[in-house]
């Protein structure tokens, strides 16, 4: 029920987001109901059964640092994670052009300081079970929100190179510019660069279908003369969603 101070926020438009914390309250009912269902199934009724514990971890320290996210810093990021014949033609060159200004819209500044960058929860439990002060639990992180990109490739690269099989819930596809790999000394010598060598598949793969769809955008005309509606992997919006800020 929203309350008659509720309403005052809304009328004098004082920031109150109804939608958001509508969507807050929901996803609390469907997490509560999901787990109502669980208790109705026979195999993982033992889940929930017996005692449960909380244990509360403190949040990783982090250092500043300074994203720089100019158009000659990406360019240089994209031709690393292009290099290689097929990407030396020249029609390319448009193409990085399109991709970059894409990426830089909305943009405000050229770079990005974090001084408080935040290592995500994800991350945080697995380094506690890294450590070994997380044990006896089942491999499967469940957070309100769905992992963010940067997340979901830093744990397929763990599960990789620890031979473990750590799981999520699933991955939204945005990147933040606040985010920070947690400290593993044992084997940050090889997660770090196999991480790495993942975003930069990432940022292969983001510059090929975005191009396709824009190539397939521009020649969606039939032999008729009529107008062919084009399934696009992804809106304009949707790309630039990708590349949101916290």
């Amino acid at each position: 029920m929203i309350s008659t101070w509720h309403i005052f926020y809304l009328e004098r438009n004082i920031g109150f987001q109804l939608r958001r914390w509508a969507l807050k309250i929901m996803s609390l009912l469907i997490s509560a109901n999901r787990l109502f269902l669980l208790t109705q199934s026979r195999r993982l009724r033992k889940l929930i059964e017996g005692k449960f514990s909380v244990q509360v971890l403190t949040s990783p320290s982090t250092t500043e640092y300074h994203c720089d996210l100019s158009s000659e810093t990406i360019q240089v990021a994209l031709n690393a994670a292009l290099a290689g014949p097929t990407y030396q033609k020249a029609d390319r060159n448009q193409d990085r052009e399109w991709f970059i200004d894409l990426l830089l819209k909305g943009q405000e500044a050229s770079t990005v300081v974090r001084q408080k960058p935040t290592v995500h929860a994800e991350l945080a439990m697995i380094m506690e079970m890294a450590k070994g002060k997380l044990r006896d639990v089942e491999p499967y992180i469940g957070v309100s929100k769905l992992a963010c990109i940067m997340c979901s490739h830093y744990i397929r690269i763990f599960n990789e190179v620890t031979e473990q099989k750590i799981a999520v819930k699933g991955c939204h596809g945005k990147a933040y510019p606040g985010w920070f790999w947690p400290s593993l000394p044992d084997h940050d010598g090889k997660l770090r660069p196999a991480f790495l060598g993942r975003i930069r598949q990432q940022l292969r793969d983001d510059f090929e279908q975005h191009v396709e769809a824009r190539r397939l955008s521009d020649s969606s005309v039939g032999s008729d003369g009529a107008a062919l509606e084009v399934a696009r992997n992804w809106t304009l919006d949707e790309i630039a969603d990708l590349y949101d800020t916290e």
